[in-house]
């Protein structure tokens, strides 16, 4: 796998679309960031562009990138972020997980930082 450079930028607000109303905020401007912050959007062209101009195949990033210490399944699960898994090739309909509804709804306006793997 290539070596990771660390890009410099400005922090990235982030909005998931149409499945989940969570904001993702960029902890650093690293490249493992900025590939979590793509899975985060929920988007299939911004994850598409993302690993394009870094050249990071899918299996690799579905396999090896992890994002707030969780593996991208896990991530893109608990966020519901089914549009970024679907193209990952990730399957979140077989993992099981309990979730405390009442959390999630009194810190949906709190946005999430989001890091990517040191």
């Amino acid at each position: 796998m290539n070596t990771l450079t660390v890009l410099t930028s400005a922090v990235i607000l982030l909005t998931a679309a149409t499945s989940s109303a969570n904001e993702f905020v960029a902890a650093d401007t690293s490249v493992a960031t900025q590939l979590c912050m793509a899975v985060a959007s929920n988007h299939k062209l911004t994850l598409r562009k993302e690993i394009r101009e870094h050249n990071i195949s899918r299996p690799v990033l579905a396999n090896r990138l992890a994002c707030n210490d969780m593996p991208i399944s896990t991530f893109a699960s608990r966020y519901n972020l089914e549009n970024s898994a679907n193209f990952l090739n990730i399957n979140t309909a077989t993992s099981t997980h309990i979730k405390d509804l009442s959390v999630s709804i009194s810190d949906s306006a709190a946005p999430i930082t989001v890091s990517g793997s040191k």
